[in-house]
Formats: structure tokens, sequence, C-alpha cells
């Protein structure tokens, strides 16, 4: 077994124990103690995750780690350092989500989990935080590629996926844009109709 997956290996097996130990009410350990184990286990998630090697997507390959490690979300906005591993972590699998459709499928299922297995009144406020980044990131990639074709700098060849994966989100997802006839008409060009629907033509 490689080092990276018996780190992986280790890590699902503490988070199992942290799940098991939450679910008997920390009957057998103090709640600081079972605090700080979370704590522990999210600080060597992070570390596991950005170390990964880049053509490894994270929601791909490691979906069993990213899902419990959302919950660290919470605190994005009060992150104010941009080399922190909360913020290196969402830039990156951002980009991977700009590139491919089951980054993005296993992301909202993730959420779509935390909705159903806890009370909104708890987890609320997560959900609020993990809507805002994703509006901001699929409203910031349109601009993005909408400025590329508009300057004639779109590679069909190149960025194909990456406008698959983004009008697949926003029809998977349609809450995340803004009124859809007033975010066309001001960030859209018909361009990118034109070469989103002429590579399936």
């Amino acid at each position: 077994m490689t080092s990276m997956a018996s780190t992986k290996t280790q890590l699902l097996a503490r988070w199992r124990a942290i799940e098991e130990e939450d679910d008997t009410g920390h009957g057998t350990i103090q709640p600081h103690r079972f605090q700080q184990l979370k704590e522990e286990w999210f600080a060597d998630a992070f570390t596991y995750l950005i170390s990964l090697p880049q053509e490894s997507h994270i929601w791909c390959g490691s979906w069993d780690i990213m899902g419990p490690l959302l919950e660290t979300f919470y605190n994005y906005f009060k992150d104010e350092s941009d080399d922190s591993p909360l913020r290196r972590l969402w830039k990156r699998i951002s980009m991977e989500m700009n590139q491919c459709i089951q980054c993005v499928c296993q992301h909202h299922q993730a959420k779509d989990m935390y909705s159903s297995e806890y009370e909104m009144s708890s987890i609320g406020p997560l959900l609020d935080v993990l809507r805002r980044l994703d509006e901001e990131r699929v409203t910031q990639y349109l601009r993005n590629i909408n400025h590329r074709i508009s300057q004639g700098e779109y590679d069909a060849a190149q960025d194909n996926s990456e406008v698959v994966s983004v009008v697949y989100e926003v029809n998977f997802r349609p809450q995340l844009l803004p009124p859809l006839p007033n975010f066309i008409s001001t960030h859209l060009s018909d361009e990118f109709y034109f070469q989103y629907f002429s590579s399936y033509c």
C-alpha cells in the first residue's frame, strides 16, 4: 500500500471512530476531547487532500474525506488568509469542478446529504455559506469564459470540457444563477451559446 493510500485508510478509520462516538452521545470521552479529535482529523484531512497530485480530483477520488470536511466551511468567510488550508482547498476543488461533471455531482450530493441528515436549524448556516460560494464560483466562471469568447481567445478543443461542466451544473442546479434573463443579458453573449451548442451539432 502506498503512503497516500495508507494515509487515506487511516483517515477513514479515524472518521468512522468519530462518527461512532458521536452516535453514542460522547459516552466514552469528554466533549472537549471529542472536539479536539475532530479538529485534529480536519487538519490532517486538509493536509492529505491538498497534497494529492493535481491529476487526482478531490471529489472524484476522495469524496469520502471531502464530504465530512465540508463542515469546516462554516468559517470560510471568517478566514481572511488567502493561503489558509480552507481557501486553498476551495480554490482547488473549484478548478476541478470547472472541468469535471463527476466532481460537480459529488459536491452537490454531499450538500444534499447534509440537508437530509441534519436539522435545518443547525445545518442552515453551513448550507448558506456553500450556496454563496457556489453562486460566486459559477457566476465568475461564466463571466470568464464569456470574456474569452468575446475576445476571440476561446479554444474549443481545450475549453470545451469546461463549458460542458458549467452548463451542466447550471442546468442541474439552476438556483446557482440569479434570474436567468437578466444574467444572460448582463454577462453572457450570443457567442457563448453558439460556441457551446456548435460543439454538439
